[in-house]
């Protein structure tokens, strides 16, 4: 692949990329399908591609068909989409694949304790991304599956957590992304700010699920040793049923015993919350 130097930053979709003193053409061009595709829920044809993307469809057809046959798209009918593989991929690079191999244990461990399920998010490029999950025992309950992932909002219990537990000038950029994916009659700024410090102060966030009626949300912040603020939040979607006995209080407090844990094996006991 010819290496062509540039002098200035090139655009897709309006935006303006970084200014590099190389480009690779045939790998921006894959690049630029893999974003798009990203930032698109059914996918898009062959002409919608080339469309949003300022190409003609010879131009991408055969770097269509190439990530097909090598897994990083999916094809249903006309339509691409990703699949997968840039998931697992990410998986593997840390700190993820320790915090999601050192998290499965104690994640089991409180499943089966209060028979409710648990996932793990963690927070990248305006998205919540589920990088962990566990289901109840019971044949029973609500869970959310591996590799979901959702615009970062104020009405995600992840995000709330995720930025209440950060140094402030990281918490206002993210408060900022919140902006950026809501609706403006949607949020109120000073109301946000001060549930942040709320949730900061008490140590948790617990609210009814605002998506699914009848679950309580539970996520606790979880530490490392190299960042400055919460790496990941774990989350308890709690349900209330029969054969799961378990009080919500009770559930509470075995996932902040488990929350705890998995920061001490990540090396974030420094942080002032899970002092003492």
């Amino acid at each position: 692949m010819a290496l062509i130097k540039k002098s200035s930053p090139t655009r897709i979709d309006g935006q303006s990329r970084g200014s590099s003193s190389y480009s690779a053409p045939a790998l921006e061009k894959g690049l630029d399908i893999l974003e798009q595709l990203a930032k698109v829920k059914e996918g898009q044809s062959l002409l919608q591609l080339a469309s949003t993307l300022g190409r003609s469809p010879s131009e991408i057809y055969r770097m269509l068909e190439v990530l097909v046959d090598r897994g990083y798209l999916k094809r249903i009918n006309s339509n691409f989409s990703l699949s997968l593989k840039l998931f697992e991929l990410g998986k593997e690079a840390l700190p993820i694949r320790d915090l999601s191999q050192i998290a499965s244990l104690q994640m089991h461990e409180v499943a089966q304790n209060t028979r409710q399920s648990l996932h793990l998010s963690m927070h990248q490029d305006q998205r919540l991304i589920v990088v962990a999950s566990v289901h109840t025992p019971e044949p029973l309950g609500f869970s959310v599956r591996l590799g979901s992932h959702y615009p970062f909002r104020p009405d995600r219990t992840s995000a709330r957590v995720l930025t209440a537990f950060q140094p402030q000038e990281i918490a206002n950029l993210m408060v900022e992304e919140m902006r950026l994916n809501t609706l403006p009659d949607k949020l109120n700024l000073n109301k946000l700010k001060l549930r942040l410090q709320e949730i900061r102060k008490r140590g948790y966030e617990q609210s009814k699920s605002d998506t699914v009626p009848g679950i309580t949300d539970m996520a606790f912040p979880i530490f490392d040793s190299t960042h400055p603020g919460a790496i990941a939040s774990l989350n308890m979607p709690y349900l209330k049923q029969r054969d799961a006995t378990m009080s919500l209080a009770q559930s509470r407090q075995v996932l902040q015993i488990a929350c705890k844990n998995i920061t001490e094996l990540m090396g974030g006991t420094g942080h002032p919350l899970f002092r003492g």
